[in-house]
């Protein structure tokens, strides 16, 4: 048996994703949340870039090290989400186009 797209978007109306996961608005950033739960996203180069940081950060006060530390922080999980989404679609893409060679 086959799903259809149309039977999905119905099920999805009726059954919203945020009923079902916590801060949960669309079912793209459910998968961005269990991609990255299960797939680092850390690396060398981010590692030393936080390090190359503290010492800026060590240079103001504790109020506002942790300020400029919140926003560079949530830059990055903007671009991490922005670069996922992005993929999905460039994925999506993809495939109708390699469907049409066939």
């Amino acid at each position: 048996m086959s799903i259809h797209i149309n039977q999905v978007l119905d099920y999805l109306d009726n059954h919203p994703v945020c009923q079902y996961a916590d801060n949960v608005e669309s079912l793209l950033e459910m998968l961005h949340e269990v991609y990255t739960m299960h797939n680092s996203i850390d690396s060398e180069e981010i590692r030393e870039k936080f390090r190359q940081l503290r010492p800026v950060l060590d240079a103001l006060s504790l109020e506002t090290a942790d300020t400029v530390f919140g926003i560079v922080s949530d830059l990055c999980l903007e671009h991490e989400q922005l670069a996922f989404s992005h993929g999905i679609v460039v994925g999506m893409l993809l495939m109708t186009e390699v469907r049409t060679l066939s």
